[in-house]
């Protein structure tokens, strides 16, 4: 019978369970108490209580917190776990390390051990319970057992994901960046006789025109940075249940050169502030935050979505986008994926040189977001 238990869906539940339990079984249903709240150091306990016919603490070390899908026990962490526990105040008689993890030969032994030790420099009793000693125990309390098979067989069933366009984890983005390098080359024979003599040069007031004017094109030129890349994020229920009073954030956690809910538009690069009216999503350092408009609630099988743009460096690498929901019954976090693959531009600038001698190898000059527009020029000057 004991296999068709189910282990709680997560710690939290968990942790209820076992002060349930053990409620029952030292029979102080309404004395035995978490200790502290989500946060606080608890000194290695997590439930405590006075059992009936005991004058002393006992305390319950509910383990798997960090890692509850796949909880599993180790000697360091049983000692750092028995270490912690003899801060508790005041002092314990017996603390039981309760686990989600299955019987471990191994492990059932090095607690015999410890226990010993334990109580031989007169400190408290040790005892493990893995999952299948909670089950027994599940199914030899009667107001346990109801507790928690009614709980799972009623259980709200939560379930959200983050994705990016087309209910995707992973995308690709192509940001489009300039690279000059400079090369080296002998002057040809015209090119040193043209030098000797100043009326080949360039005329200055011809040079000043062709800025004049190519100053007045760039005013009426649309300003497009080519490297500013727009990605949309889905946020889907996909439970049997409404989520309410929810907020979602992502971190970016991988190097990017910007990060932005809107773009500028126009040929000065004026912002369009219309979607302030609507807008939902704030940007603070490398953190997305969106709250839904007069935080409605996101019902079964519906979804919300908005649009970022980023500016990844100029380099293939991944960017992972670690997303968390935090909602009134329910929390979840996930990780969606950016491959940066940039299409590069390669602009060729040459040196001549009069003698081999001062050939030198090609140098990357730059590597720099592709624009319509150079933004370390100043339009005044050149005008």
């Amino acid at each position: 019978m004991k296999k068709t238990i189910p282990k709680p869906e997560n710690w939290q539940d968990f942790e209820s369970l076992c002060k349930k339990l053990w409620g029952e079984i030292w029979e102080i249903p309404h004395k035995i108490k978490k200790n502290g709240r989500l946060g606080q150091p608890q000194s290695g306990v997590d439930v405590s209580g006075i059992p009936k016919n005991e004058t002393e603490y006992w305390g319950i070390q509910c383990k798997g917190k960090d890692e509850y899908s796949s909880a599993k026990l180790s000697k360091t962490e049983i000692d750092k776990e028995i270490v912690k526990a003899k801060q508790f105040l005041p002092k314990l008689k017996v603390f039981i390390i309760a686990t989600t993890a299955n019987k471990d030969v191994e492990i059932e032994e090095y607690i015999r051990l410890k226990d010993i030790e334990s109580r031989s420099n007169n400190e408290f009793e040790i005892i493990l319970y893995c999952w299948e000693d909670i089950a027994d125990l599940i199914e030899e309390n009667r107001n346990t057992y109801n507790y928690f098979v009614n709980q799972n067989q009623f259980k709200t069933n939560y379930d959200f994901k983050v994705y990016f366009n087309d209910f995707q984890t992973e995308i690709t983005l192509k940001p489009k960046f300039e690279e000059t390098i400079k090369k080296y080359r002998l002057k040809s024979q015209g090119e040193l006789i043209r030098n000797s003599f100043p009326q080949y040069k360039t005329l200055q007031g011809f040079d000043a025109l062709h800025k004049l004017t190519s100053s007045f094109s760039k005013l009426n030129q649309k300003r497009i940075n080519y490297a500013i890349c727009s990605f949309e994020i889905v946020m889907a229920n996909e439970g049997n249940a409404v989520i309410e009073d929810w907020r979602v954030s992502i971190t970016v956690e991988e190097e990017f050169s910007e990060l932005m809910d809107s773009v500028g538009t126009g040929h000065l690069g004026m912002v369009d502030l219309t979607h302030l009216k609507y807008k939902r999503t704030y940007i603070e350092g490398n953190k997305i935050s969106y709250s839904p408009k007069d935080n409605s609630p996101l019902i079964q099988k519906d979804n919300r979505y908005f649009e970022a743009f980023i500016v990844p460096k100029g380099k293939a690498y991944k960017i992972p986008l670690k997303w968390v929901i935090l909602a009134r019954d329910y929390n979840s976090e996930g990780i969606i994926y950016l491959n940066i693959e940039p299409e590069i531009e390669t602009k060729v600038i040459y040196e001549e040189v009069e003698t081999k001698v001062e050939i030198l190898p090609d140098q990357i000059i730059s590597l720099k977001e592709k624009k319509s527009y150079d933004d370390t020029e100043d339009l005044d000057d050149n005008l």
